[in-house]
This record gives structure tokens, sequence and C-alpha cells, in this order.
């Protein structure tokens, strides 16, 4: 039963009942040498004036810090009621399925395990989130992590990357997902985190789009 793919890339109002119907699943959690794992991974496209100066996935996994896995398995396991399905913070060509939003960041850190969205996200926080003054789009909202079904263990925003336009020179040191939209707002949990292996240098109107891919495994 070792290294089962779980597949749990579908919408999240049915993410539970679909982990469950699994009976491979089901059965993984029974015994005590399956254990569920998820990681994160990260494929990062840089442009400049229609000129794609780097796209490659990075090298190493994202953290997921203790935060976002305790919220993640209290969503899963226990009573915390999984968030409504935004109506806002997506391009208007889309129809959001996510409840986690993308965002950047312009400190040269590393996400570890302990830290926390109301200590590294926001205007304040010590991850330096990237703000207004940044990127112009999209305005106000980090974007959404849209998302699509799959049946292959991995959940993935590829068919909608999140976008991003610079309205400022600066660089881009990482990206993760968090629960809330507004850049400011550090109210939600940090899901993930990830320092990138080769950060990136921006100027004004240069594009990234970030795909973030999260894998599911029994081992």
């Amino acid at each position: 039963m070792r290294n089962l793919i779980i597949p749990i890339m579908v919408k999240p109002i049915s993410l539970v009942k679909k982990i469950f119907e699994n009976r491979e699943f089901l059965y993984a959690l029974k015994h005590q040498r399956d254990g569920l794992r998820f990681t994160g991974d990260i494929y990062l496209e840089h442009c400049r004036r229609g000129k794609c100066l780097h796209a490659a996935w990075e090298p190493t996994h994202n953290i997921l810090p203790t935060e976002g896995l305790t919220w993640l398995v209290n969503v899963l396991f226990h009573d915390i009621t999984k968030p409504s399905i935004p109506a806002t913070g997506v391009p208007s060509s889309v129809t959001p399925t996510s409840v986690f939003y993308v965002y950047l960041f312009k400190g040269n850190v590393t996400p570890v395990a302990g830290d926390t969205a109301a200590a590294r996200l926001g205007a304040g926080g010590t991850y330096q989130e990237c703000q207004d003054a940044d990127y112009d789009e999209p305005l106000t909202n980090r974007p959404s992590w849209v998302t699509a079904d799959s049946t292959d263990g991995v959940i993935t925003n590829e068919a909608s990357k999140a976008h991003f336009v610079f309205a400022a020179g600066l660089t881009v040191y990482g990206a993760g997902l968090t629960t809330t939209a507004a850049k400011t707002d550090v109210s939600g949990k940090l899901v993930t985190g990830k320092r990138f292996d080769n950060p990136r240098p921006v100027i004004s109107d240069d594009e990234i789009d970030v795909t973030y891919q999260i894998t599911a495994t029994s081992a």
C-alpha cells in the first residue's frame, strides 16, 4: 500500500466526499505503516515584453507550515467548516473552484514549519508580501488558485495560472498559498510557502505566472 496516489484533485466543495469514497485511502488510514503525505511544487514563468526569460519547475518542494497542515486535517477529519468558494478574486472568464489564493513575496527569507499568516503575510509581515505598489494585476486581491478535476492524485491550477503584472522593479523571492483574498489580510491560514531556488528580478510590466501543484500520496 506504499506510495499509493490518492485522487484528490476535485473541487473543494466535494473534496471530503471524494476522499472518503476511495476504498484504498480508507484502507491505508487503518494501517499504522501507511501515512498521508502532501508535497507541493511550483512551475514559474517570467516574461518581459513578450519574451520568456524563465520557465521551469522549482528544483525543490515547498513547505506546508504546521498552521496550514493543522487547518487541512481539521477540515478533512474533524468538524471545522471549509469556507465557501469565493465570488471575487478571480478573472471574470473563469469559475472559482478554490478557497486558496496565491501570494508572492519580496523578502529574502525561507519559509519554515512554524510560520503563520499573522506573522509572515500582509504589508507588515516578515515575508514582505508584494502589495499594490509592487504589482498592478490583479488589483486589490491575491489571485485565486483555480483548480480542475483530475484522477491522478495531483491538484493544480495549470489550466488557469496565477498571473501577475508588475508595477515596479524588485526581486521576487517566493510564493505560496493562503486562505484569504486581500493582499493586506493576515487572518487566514498559511497553507504553503516556498523561497525560489532562483529568485526573479523583475521590472515594471514584467509578467509572472505561477502554477502551483500539490500531490497527495500514501507512504
